[in-house]
């Protein structure tokens, strides 16, 4: 119950910023998403490595992802040398 009501609102901002977002990098709509989401949802997010601080992407991110692809026809991606 709790995953579709974040899931919900993550949607929500989603569409926000993809309606005036025109790159196609996953960490500035993350950025967005969890500093206007409550606290209470962001723990679905996924977070960097402590020592490497490089990023990796989770299911609940992967379902944002192929959400943000759907509405604004474009897919959303995990720069290289950002990633774990």
């Amino acid at each position: 119950m709790e995953d579709n009501i974040a899931l919900e609102k993550a949607i929500e901002l989603a569409d926000e910023i993809g309606d005036v977002y025109q790159g196609n990098d996953w960490l500035v709509v993350k950025k967005y998403i969890l500093k206007y989401l409550n606290p209470t949802y962001r723990r679905r997010f996924s977070t960097r490595d402590e020592k490497t601080k490089k990023h990796t992407i989770n299911d609940f991110e992967n379902s944002l992802i192929d959400y943000y692809q759907q509405q604004f026809n474009v897919r959303l991606e995990l720069d290289e040398e950002k990633k774990l």
